[in-house]
């Protein structure tokens, strides 16, 4: 089986990084991958002719292959143009592939933007925002996954996510859910206390940690304000600076919150670290941090790096952390922007080491339990479904299993005598 995998490739970008792991593991299940690696960035300089030569090369390559999975989230396909360029961009990449009779498969890290989140009320001109992208995303995207059995099907990391899919248009029966890959649980070779002293941090500190790029929706200016409320032996480092192709400012701004607050002593901010220096925090680290902020976020490969550290993690309560807390309570999850949440949270963890060590345990049966090679295993079940002209498995959500009792439970007795004194009091 070939197949050509359309994707960032070969650098910082969180895309990238899941894409080499998915190749490298279907490597070693005897897939054939090949991947056109895509650039961000040129969208901006593009004009409507290289756009269309773009797309059809995509095409012309993808016909000598079995099969094509194309890596999507918004900014791979022009969202720094616009949204609505950002659909038209991917359905015509779409569309474009399907006619060569190859199937196609897309893995989606992120809810459409048009899904609103629940229970918010938009203004006037959000709503008519969000109309516009939903009808740009019906028209270039739904509309792109066809009836036809095998030809094209969508990868989703969460139930949520499915959810908000099938919502904007798809099928529901082309959406299949695979859960983001996880490393194994890091084996660290330097102690904590050897760590630390590396770092210039004192024995007793309590390092939290961030790790990868710093983005508004990442909640890194959370973390700082939590940190300010907490005890001087807490510091933080947040291990990774702005990615290289955002237009995000919340790296700036992260840099003058913790001037402001006076917290130069004890927060790190490292930039982008090499892999040594990655392993150097980690050994270093006591607790992982993860306030995101952005409910449609699908999967996170941070995340999944923060479970095979062997620390325990404070994250938000996101659809996509909550799902794998349902599956193996492995975090301690915290309201979205609650600082008061957070600081509890690190506290509680600093003080109750057979709580952090539950925690990791979980981790690691979540990490096992999801490794790369299952995921491969889970794709290539996928692809060769495809390629025998097959629908992918349905979800099955909506069933349960009947939890039999074999015997009533009858209340125990101080219950009855409380109930009896009750009545004959009120009598």
């Amino acid at each position: 089986m070939r197949v050509l995998h359309v994707s960032t490739w070969d650098i910082p970008c969180g895309i990238a990084t899941y894409c080499g792991n998915l190749v490298a593991a279907l490597d070693g299940r005897g897939v054939r991958s090949d991947v056109y690696p895509l650039a961000p960035h040129l969208w901006r300089s593009l004009i409507a002719r290289d756009v269309a030569e773009l797309q059809a090369d995509i095409a012309a390559q993808a016909s000598r292959y079995d099969l094509v999975h194309i890596q999507h989230e918004h900014g791979l396909f022009g969202h720094a143009v616009s949204y609505k360029a950002a659909a038209r961009n991917y359905g015509t990449i779409l569309r474009l592939i399907r006619a060569t009779g190859r199937p196609v498969v897309t893995t989606f890290h992120t809810d459409p933007l048009c899904s609103s989140p629940a229970g918010r009320r938009l203004s006037l001109a959000d709503a008519v925002r969000t109309l516009g992208r939903r009808t740009a995303w019906r028209k270039h995207v739904s509309r792109s996954f066809g009836p036809r059995p095998g030809r094209s099907a969508a990868i989703a990391h969460t139930p949520a996510t499915r959810r908000s899919l099938v919502k904007r248009g798809i099928p529901a029966e082309v959406v299949r859910i695979i859960p983001h890959g996880c490393l194994p649980q890091r084996d660290l070779r330097l102690d904590s206390l050897s760590a630390k002293r590396r770092l210039g941090l004192p024995a007793s500190s309590v390092l939290l940690t961030m790790f990868g790029f710093v983005g508004g929706y990442k909640g890194h200016d959370i973390a700082v304000r939590a940190l300010a409320r907490m005890p001087n032996r807490f510091h933080l480092a947040i291990c990774g600076g702005a990615h290289p192709e955002s237009q995000d400012r919340a790296f700036s701004s992260v840099i003058r919150l913790v001037k402001k607050l006076g917290l130069e002593h004890r927060v790190i901010i490292t930039g982008w670290l090499p892999e040594e220096s990655a392993d150097l925090y980690a050994a270093a680290t006591d607790i992982c941090l993860a306030p995101y902020l952005d409910a449609t976020l699908s999967a996170s490969g941070a995340i999944t790096w923060a479970l095979a550290s062997g620390r325990p993690i404070v994250a938000s309560k996101i659809a996509a952390f909550q799902g794998i807390c349902r599956e193996s309570p492995c975090m301690l999850l915290t309201t979205p922007g609650m600082t008061d949440e957070i600081v509890w949270a690190a506290e509680k963890l600093a003080g109750d080491p057979a709580l952090s060590r539950r925690l990791v345990a979980a981790a690691r049966c979540y990490t096992e339990a999801h490794s790369w090679d299952e995921t491969a295993r889970q794709t290539q079940e996928l692809y060769g479904a495809m390629l025998a002209g097959e629908m992918p498995a349905a979800a099955g959500l909506g069933r349960s299993h009947i939890v039999s009792r074999a015997e009533p439970v009858e209340a125990p007795l101080a219950m009855t005598f409380r109930w009896d004194d009750r009545r004959r009091a009120a009598g």
